[in-house]
């Protein structure tokens, strides 16, 4: 194992350090917190919810700190030939129970999209044996490719 790759326990540290910053920092009265990261490569794209008790959308943000850690998350889960996750989805519910769901295999839905230099960013820093590539992410890299 790398020193960038963290284990079941230091995953879980993180995601705690997450649940603390995305509570403390929660609207007055919330009963819901959402917050969505995606990255190819460095593109990275991100959003945040909330719901009040009423379960009325309400504006609220994380603290930046939350996207460095989640940032975080994602580069020490690489595992080699294996990738990363492309996007996560994580949900807060008072008063800190959370689930997180990880999506290693679909192509994100994007905001804008990327460029294609994010494809081939993202199998240069997360590598992937070509088994472990989903087809749409091939498709990309070979436009990638025929672009360049």
């Amino acid at each position: 194992m790398t020193n960038l790759e963290l284990d079941p326990v230091e995953q879980k540290a993180l995601l705690d350090e997450v649940t603390d910053l995305v509570q403390r920092s929660a609207p007055q009265d919330w009963s819901r917190l959402a917050v969505e990261y995606k990255a190819i490569g460095r593109h990275v794209q991100v959003g945040a919810g909330a719901k009040n008790s009423a379960g009325e959308l309400v504006q609220w943000a994380p603290p930046e700190e939350v996207w460095n850690l989640l940032w975080r998350l994602r580069v020490g889960m690489h595992r080699p030939r294996l990738g990363t996750w492309f996007s996560t989805f994580y949900r807060l519910n008072p008063p800190a129970d959370f689930e997180i769901v990880y999506n290693r295999d679909n192509p994100p839905q994007w905001h804008d999209e990327p460029p294609l230099r994010a494809y081939t960013d993202e199998q240069a820093m997360f590598p992937r044996d070509e088994p472990n590539l989903p087809a749409w992410f091939a498709d990309k890299l070979r436009a990638a490719e025929e672009a360049s």
